[in-house]
C-alpha cells in the first residue's frame, strides 16, 4: 500500500514547467516592454566595442525592471559572442549585498567563487577585478539592482570608481559598464562626481503595467508554464483585473502559480476562478470578521448571493441581473423580503466600497450596459460560509 507522500508525488499537475512561473525566469519576450529594450540597446550598443556606458531603470515593483536588464545582459553577451569580442555581466542584489565589499566580492565570485570573503580592502578588490578583466580581455556589466540599498548604507564611492574604472585603463577592451535598477530617484543619492557620469538621456523609467498588459503577461506564462488548456481564460481575466491595482506583473505570475498548486491540491486538470480567489486570499487577503460585522443584513445577503452564484457557476464574473435575482432568492431562504431594485444598487455600492467585489463595465461580447461582479480576494465558497455564520 503506498504512501500518502508517494501519492501525491505521483499526481500529475497542470504546471508543466515550475521554473517558468519563478521570478528570476526570463522569457523571450517582455511583453509590452520593446520600446524600453531597443532604447537600451541603443544605448548599451558601444560595449560590443568596449566603450563603457552606464544607465539608469526604475519604476516600481512589478514593472518590468530585472527582467529588462537580465535581457539585455543575455542578448548582449550573446551578439558579442558572434562578433568573436567577450562581454561578461553579473548581477547584485544590493538588497542583501549592501556595502561596497559584499557587492565587490559577489563580482569577484563570478570569476573565481573561492575568492576569499574577508582580508582585502575595497581598494584591493578593485585592483583583483582589474587584473581579471585584463586576462579574459572581458568588458563586464554590473547590474545593481535595488541600488538605493548600497548607496543608503555605503554612499556613492564605489558606484564613481566603477563608473570611473575604463578611464584608468589602456586597455579599452577590458572595461566596466554599470546598469543601476531601482524603486526610487536614486540619482537624488548619488554625489556630483557619480551624477555626472550619468547622461540624463540614459535614465529609463517605467510605468506600472496597464489591465490588458497584465492580461498578455499572464496569457504568456500560461502558454509557457501550463499544460495546454488547464487554465480558463476568466482566471486569467480575473488575476488581470486583481493585479491591476498594483500594475504588478510578479504579483500577477504569483497569483498565477499559486492558483496552479491549488489545482494541484485539488486533483483537478483546470484552474477555475475559485483557485484565483483562494491563491488572492492566500497573498493578500483582505477579508476580515469585523469588516463583515460592519454590513447590515441586506448587504450581507447581497454579498452572499454573489458568492452562492459564483461559487455554483464556476465563473469569475456574475451580471448584476443575475445577482439581483439571486438575492431575491437568498432573502426568501432566510424569510426576509427582498429590496426594490434601487436600494439592491445601494448594496452593490456598499459592499463594493468595503472592498468584498469589484464592479465593471462588461467587455467585448455582452449587450447593452451591463456590470459585471467579481470577487477578487477570497475563494466564493468561504466567503459564503462565513457570511453565513453572521446571518
Amino acid at each position: 500500500m503506498s504512501s500518502i507522500i508517494e501519492d501525491e508525488l505521483a499526481s500529475s499537475s497542470v504546471i508543466q514547467r515550475v521554473d517558468r512561473l519563478d521570478f528570476d525566469y526570463v522569457p523571450e519576450e517582455l511583453p509590452h516592454r520593446d520600446t524600453q529594450l531597443r532604447m537600451l540597446a541603443q544605448l548599451f550598443k558601444q560595449t560590443l566595442k568596449g566603450v563603457s556606458q552606464n544607465a539608469v531603470i526604475t519604476g516600481p515593483v512589478g514593472s518590468g525592471k530585472t527582467a529588462m536588464a537580465k535581457k539585455l545582459c543575455q542578448e548582449l553577451s550573446k551578439v558579442a559572442r558572434k562578433k568573436g569580442s567577450i562581454l561578461d555581466y553579473v548581477h547584485v542584489n544590493c538588497r542583501k549585498r549592501s556595502t561596497e565589499s559584499m557587492v565587490l566580492l559577489a563580482v569577484l565570485n563570478h570569476f573565481d567563487p573561492r575568492f576569499p570573503d574577508r582580508g582585502f580592502s575595497v581598494q584591493e578588490m578593485l585592483e583583483v577585478l582589474k587584473r581579471q578583466l585584463t586576462r579574459k580581455k572581458t568588458h563586464l556589466i554590473i547590474v545593481l539592482d535595488e541600488a538605493d540599498a548600497l548607496l543608503k548604507k555605503s554612499g556613492s564611492d564605489l558606484i564613481y570608481d566603477l563608473s570611473r574604472f575604463s578611464d584608468e585603463s589602456s586597455q579599452q577592451q577590458m572595461g566596466v559598464s554599470l546598469l543601476l535598477v531601482s524603486q526610487h530617484d536614486i540619482l537624488r543619492l548619488l554625489d556630483d562626481a557619480s551624477i555626472s557620469t550619468f547622461k540624463r538621456s540614459n535614465r529609463l523609467n517605467l510605468e506600472k503595467y496597464t489591465r490588458d498588459e497584465l492580461f498578455d503577461i499572464v496569457s504568456q506564462r500560461v502558454e509557457l508554464a501550463f499544460l495546454p488548456g488547464t487554465v480558463q481564460e476568466d482566471s486569467i481575466e480575473l488575476i488581470a483585473d486583481i493585479a491591476s491595482e498594483w500594475g504588478d506583473a510578479r504579483f500577477a505570475i504569483e497569483l498565477l502559480g499559486k492558483a496552479g498548486i491549488a489545482a494541484d491540491h485539488e486533483h483537478t486538470d483546470k484552474v477555475v476562478p475559485e483557485f484565483v480567489r483562494a491563491a488572492k486570499a492566500e497573498t493578500y487577503s483582505v477579508v476580515t470578521e469585523t469588516k463583515l460585522q460592519n454590513l447590515n443584513r441586506h448587504q450581507l445577503l447581497t454579498l452572499d448571493a454573489i458568492a452562492n452564484r459564483l461559487h455554483r457557476d464556476g465563473t469569475a464574473y456574475l451580471n448584476t441581473g443575475d445577482a439581483e435575482k439571486m438575492y431575491a432568492f437568498i432573502c426568501e431562504q432566510h424569510e426576509e423580503k427582498p429590496r426594490g431594485h434601487t436600494m439592491f444598487w445601494q448594496y452593490l455600492k456598499d459592499i463594493e466600497n468595503a472592498g468584498f467585489i469589484t464592479v465593471k463595465k462588461s467587455g467585448k461580447g455582452q449587450l447593452g450596459t451591463t456590470q459585471l461582479i467579481s470577487l477578487p480576494d477570497i475563494p466564493a465558497e468561504i466567503m459564503h460560509q462565513k457570511v453565513n455564520e453572521i446571518l
